[in-house]
């Protein structure tokens, strides 16, 4: 009876210490909202709402933020990491720097977003100037009320704002304006893949007239590409593609007049490339009517 007692005594006196043991662990604190990043890509010359700019797509994961109201934020900046400055109060930060948000509000912990995208109008970044910018994204999450989460990732891109060109002809002379050039890239027709060239531009004193919209592709440095081929050729040997058109009216606006030109058509080596095409209204035997423009671009070949 003793000894049982004895035994009963040890398990008791073995129980409220392992009790107290764990009575007297320190309080593990949740863990403080975080994120890490993946990747940051960029889909240019895409219209949303009536509007050019570029979707921009991030992926990331965040932690310890289950139903906490946050935002992913992109500042836009000057390569050196300067804010680009807000003039309209409609894409702004609270610093009055350029900036978009995309809401958040994670449903678990963690929260995977294997593709979160934000669009942003060209004309958002405030840039009034025409000309090559080298700017870059600083791309944070944030919680709704403000205040910085985690930073996640500078992304560096390069924009170029366009200039409206007037012709400078006499009333009633042909001639033209230009309004702007904007690319699809990736996209599949009659089988090839390649890039879309979209331009809105006006002819005038050209009724009835035929014409062509050429596209003649060019080196970072001026220099045509010059064709192998055959198939998309210029009579003086480059690379080049030709839309014909032909106005009904003496003032004519093509808000869209597009070119597909397939990538394979670009003789070069595995690599990524700066290029250049250069815009023009030309006549049906091939003399000039007007330049438009010269809009710059990056390939690169597989």
């Amino acid at each position: 009876m003793k000894k049982i007692n004895f035994c009963l005594m040890a398990v008791l006196l073995s129980i409220g210490i392992s009790a107290t043991a764990a009575l007297a662990q320190p309080a593990v604190k949740p863990a403080a909202p975080s994120a890490t990043f993946e990747r940051t890509w960029v889909d240019h010359n895409i219209t949303e709402g009536g509007k050019l700019g570029m979707k921009i797509h991030t992926a990331f994961t965040v932690f310890g933020m289950k139903d906490v109201a946050s935002y992913l934020q992109i500042k836009f900046q000057t390569r050196d990491g300067k804010d680009l400055k807000d003039t309209n109060s409609e894409f702004e930060h609270e610093d009055g720097s350029v900036a978009a948000f995309g809401e958040l509000t994670p449903g678990f912990n963690p929260t995977l977003y294997k593709d979160y995208d934000i669009f942003m109008p060209y004309d958002e970044l405030d840039i009034a100037t025409p000309g090559k910018y080298l700017l870059r994204m600083d791309v944070d999450v944030i919680y709704k009320a403000g205040g910085l989460i985690q930073h996640l990732t500078f992304y560096d891109f390069d924009y170029t704002k366009p200039a409206k060109t007037v012709a400078p002809v006499k009333p009633g002379a042909p001639g033209a304006t230009f309004d702007r050039v904007w690319v699809e890239d990736n996209v599949t027709v009659g089988g090839k893949r390649g890039m879309k060239i979209h331009t809105a531009f006006t002819v005038f004193g050209l009724k009835s007239v035929s014409c062509y919209l050429q596209l003649k592709f060019l080196t970072s440095d001026g220099k045509p590409l010059m064709d192998k081929n055959g198939e998309f050729e210029h009579e003086d040997g480059s690379v080049a593609a030709f839309g014909e058109f032909k106005p009904e009216y003496d003032s004519a606006l093509f808000k869209d007049f597009s070119i597909f030109m397939p990538y394979a058509e670009f003789d070069l080596p595995s690599g990524k490339y700066n290029l250049k095409v250069d815009v023009d209204v030309i006549y049906e035997a091939g003399e000039l009517i007007q330049h438009l423009t010269i809009y710059e671009f990056v390939y690169t070949k597989p």
